[in-house]
């Protein structure tokens, strides 16, 4: 009878823990239900609620294809299709931007403390076409302070794609965003992002942490704007006449319409197309970036490759009236080695002379669409100390003219000595002039050199495509005409000294170089003006 009674009391406790667990569960869907309704009457997600609070954060016009609220887990809305459209476009429907999918997500617990506050977006398919053009100042932004300020916990909008339209006829530039991330989002105050990216141009891999804000719509160039970033594998064939693998870390901070950026710039293979000679060129620059329209200010820059130094400053910017941006800087090298920089333009192996070079130039690159050696205007003053060709024919002549000029020319018909040839005389020659650089022609004046027993004064150019020089000058040696040659040739000149003479022992006449940078040929200028001094 015992157990009897304890089985029945056992059943009686069952039964009662059963009729609360019912009567919890109960509890529990009345307090859900009555959660849900008072949700749905009051839900700051509505689509009507929805469509306005993102009319206002955006100043555009918004449209859902699809729209639906959730309850649970937590509530929120799912649209589907959503569109941006500026109401001040001619038929008020233009695409702004458009979202395949927008989630978002809130927490019960918020919607009765923090009011306004949302602690998930998520942006499937989003696609951004700037500039917005045409957006209003006036639009319905303007009765937002009637409500509670939009807080965003975090955004994520894997996947993006900003779209920027070009003035100058091109196809818009694309940015692809890997993974974007927006945390502690308020139009009133900064908020933190990350993006993983694809650069438009030219493309490569853009890493980027930093805050922006607080957004002002009325004047983007306003907004504040700081952070890290790092730009790997850059392809610069892109670019006209130019190629190689650009890597770039800096920091930067500002306003959107000046930010002020500091950085490195490391290219291992940079090259001029024309000459497809690859060095290794490495950075430092300073700038200020107009976000709102990508104009670059270069405040300093300090470049080097081989054993060269540069330093440069000038602007990459748009110009009154003009498509694309046009380059212009400002350069400067001291005591650098010309044989670098000639390996950059030259197509020979070797560069055709070593030396100290120091360089001071304005050069520009105009958005005109010719390749890049017809683009580039330069003008500068150059000098070149201790000169030497590396064509041992080209150094050859150089050697006899010194050794003529001073009179010092061995007659072919006596042996050369063996401590002539074991000790050659090393004659360098020293360089300087004016150059102008147009559509690939490089016009020199006011070109001297000297070399011992010599100097000369010529004007003349270049043609960077063909190869083709042009020069004509006044040569002035120390030894008279009929010394500069040996034997027969120098009886035959002897008369004609008197009119080569100048005050000074010595002669003055008008000399040419013309040919090509391969195959020069030297001599004198009969059609050239004669000035003995």
């Amino acid at each position: 009878m015992r157990a009897k009674s304890k089985r029945n009391k056992s059943k009686t406790e069952r039964g009662r823990r059963f009729h609360w667990a019912i009567w919890v569960a109960a509890a529990f869907v009345a307090i859900a239900c009555v959660v849900v309704i008072a949700v749905a009457i009051k839900s700051p997600f509505t689509q009507g609620r929805v469509a306005q609070g993102l009319e206002n954060t955006v100043r555009a016009k918004v449209t859902f294809a699809k729209f639906h609220m959730v309850y649970f887990p937590n509530p929120g809305c799912v649209a589907e299709d959503v569109t941006f459209a500026l109401s001040s476009s001619a038929d008020g429907t233009a695409p702004v931007i458009t979202i395949q999918k927008l989630a978002i997500e809130a927490r019960y617990a918020d919607l009765i403390v923090r009011p306004g506050y949302i602690a998930r977006v998520v942006l499937n398919g989003l696609r951004v076409h700037a500039p917005l053009r045409g957006i209003s100042a006036n639009s319905s932004a303007s009765q937002s302070s009637q409500r509670p300020e939009v807080r965003i916990g975090e955004i994520v909008a894997d996947g993006a794609e900003l779209e920027v339209a070009r003035a100058d006829g091109k196809a818009p530039l694309k940015f692809e965003m890997h993974s974007l991330r927006v945390e502690s989002y308020e139009r009133s105050s900064a908020w933190s992002y990350s993006v993983t990216m694809q650069n438009a141009e030219p493309p490569g891999e853009i890493i980027s942490e930093g805050k922006f804000g607080p957004l002002n719509l009325d004047d983007l160039g306003a907004t504040p704007v700081s952070g890290w970033y790092k730009f790997l594998k850059a392809n610069l064939g892109i670019f006209p006449g130019i190629g190689g693998t650009l890597s770039s870390t800096g920091d930067f901070a500002g306003r959107m319409g000046e930010i002020g950026a500091r950085g490195t710039i490391d290219i291992p293979d940079f090259k001029v197309l024309k000459s497809e000679h690859e060095v290794h060129l490495t950075s430092k620059f300073s700038a200020n970036v107009n976000g709102t329209n990508g104009d670059v200010f270069l405040k300093q820059v300090a470049a080097s490759f081989l054993q060269t130094s540069v330093a440069a400053s000038g602007s990459v910017a748009g110009k009154p009236g003009q498509k694309g941006k046009t380059t212009s800087l400002d350069v400067e090298v001291n005591n650098g080695r010309i044989q670098d920089l000639l390996r950059l333009f030259v197509t020979a192996k070797h560069p055709p002379m070593n030396g100290v070079t120091s360089l001071k130039a304005h050069l520009e690159i105009p958005p005109q669409k010719r390749p890049f050696l017809q683009e580039l205007t330069l003008r500068g003053d150059f000098g070149i100390g201790e000169g030497a060709f590396t064509k041992p024919s080209m150094q050859t002549r150089v050697d006899e003219m010194s050794e003529r000029a001073r009179g010092e020319k061995q007659d072919k018909s006596k042996p050369q000595t063996q401590a002539d040839a074991d000790d050659p005389e090393n004659v360098v020659l020293n360089l300087k002039g004016h150059v102008e650089l147009r559509d690939g022609v490089a016009k020199f004046s006011e070109l001297s050199f000297n070399v011992p027993g010599a100097s000369a004064r010529m004007d003349g150019t270049y043609n960077l495509s063909n190869e083709q020089i042009d020069f004509h000058g006044m040569l002035k040696t120390e030894a008279e005409l009929s010394q500069e040659t040996t034997g027969m040739k120098s009886a035959l000149l002897k008369p004609l000294d008197p009119l080569f003479k100048r005050k000074k022992a010595g002669a003055a006449v008008a000399v040419k170089m013309t040919g090509t940078y391969k195959n020069p040929q030297f001599g004198f200028d009969t059609a050239g003006e004669i000035k003995p001094k």
